[in-house]
């Protein structure tokens, strides 16, 4: 159990440190890119929602430590983005199938990004913060969302074909009998 913590740790810090120096050094519609978010939606989703709440949890902590916005936004958005979807999931998308993982993936994009311009607007609005609202609408609820499910998709194929658990619910012909 703490080797398994521990690995998780390292990975979660990993993919943190390769997101917040490597990828947004790249051109603009691809440092957008989430890392921490999307890889806590397809473990809330395919893998388990605890798990899930704990990525989002330490992948929000160390992303707050390289964000401009004020402490506790990007942490509670992903922990908000990861209930969500978990209720979506439990009563909706009952199936671990690749298109309730896309449709989820865009929806938790979606909602992180709005509760963080939310919550930044809240923080004007009480005057807890004199920070203009940085919003750019083509990156966060476009480009992002984008990258995020190309992102879902290629872990998700990953996934199905180095363990098969996974159902990728194409239609095939039926065989005529």
């Amino acid at each position: 159990m703490i080797i398994n913590f521990l690995i998780n740790l390292l990975f979660l810090l990993c993919l943190g440190i390769v997101q917040v120096s490597f990828l947004s050094t790249w051109p603009s519609p691809v440092s957008s890119l989430n890392l921490i978010l999307t890889l806590a939606i397809f473990i809330t989703v395919i893998i388990d929602y605890d798990q899930g709440l704990y990525w989002a949890l330490g992948g929000g902590l160390f992303l707050e430590l390289y964000t401009h916005l004020f402490f506790g936004i990007t942490t509670l958005s992903l922990i908000l983005a990861m209930i969500l979807i978990n209720v979506l999931f439990s009563n909706f998308f009952t199936n671990r199938s690749f298109y309730s993982l896309m449709i989820l993936g865009l929806i938790a994009s979606l909602t992180y990004n709005l509760l963080v311009l939310l919550f930044q607007f809240l923080l004007v609005l009480f005057k807890l913060s004199a920070e203009p609202i940085f919003f750019d609408f083509k990156f966060q609820f476009v480009w992002q969302p984008f990258f995020n499910l190309v992102i879902l998709a290629v872990i998700f194929f990953t996934f199905f074909i180095f363990t098969g658990r996974l159902k990728s619910v194409f239609l095939t012909p039926a065989s005529r009998p």
